[in-house]
């Protein structure tokens, strides 16, 4: 069974996956682990904070994982790759090898059915995109202060939760 971290009912990480900024920063608004590592619902009061510990967590794991035993085609083996040198392209490959050529499109080339839905999904599956996708998922409950900062909406509500 896994374990799986929800904001507003949207999972945030891929399963079994919590990082350590943001593990914090949920205890710090009141997350009490169990011997599983699950948490029971609580409520976000400082949604800045934790969008800052998930874009934090999830940059940083992209950084390595982008950096780290990179296929060299010249040298045709692995290696580490200087931060420097990586790409656009390195940034959105997904964990399972998916292109997005492969989502919108057959082998043959004609466009999927439900490609927008397909698309989406490998969209949520970014790295890069995982604050952007926590954002979406309390949008509707924040609002920028004068700080520029988010901050909840008098009468709003966010649920973060682990199971």
């Amino acid at each position: 069974m896994s374990n799986r971290f929800y904001v507003n009912d949207v999972q945030i990480f891929g399963n079994n996956e919590m990082f350590k900024r943001t593990y914090e920063e949920l205890k710090r608004q009141g997350a009490e682990w169990d011997e599983d590592g699950c948490f029971r619902e609580i409520e976000i009061k400082d949604p800045q904070a934790l969008i800052d510990a998930v874009d934090n967590d999830s940059l940083e794991y992209l950084k390595k994982v982008c950096s780290k035993n990179v296929w060299n085609e010249q040298k045709q083996s692995f290696e580490d790759k200087n931060f420097e040198d990586v790409h656009d392209s390195d940034l959105i490959l997904s964990d399972y090898g998916d292109t997005l050529k492969n989502r919108a499109y057959t082998k043959n080339g004609e466009i999927r059915k439900n490609a927008w839905r397909i698309i989406g999904w490998w969209l949520e599956d970014k790295r890069i995109l995982t604050g952007w996708n926590l954002y979406q998922a309390i949008k509707n409950d924040v609002e920028f202060g004068k700080d520029e900062k988010l901050k909840l909406k008098e009468g709003h509500k966010i649920t973060a939760r682990m199971y």
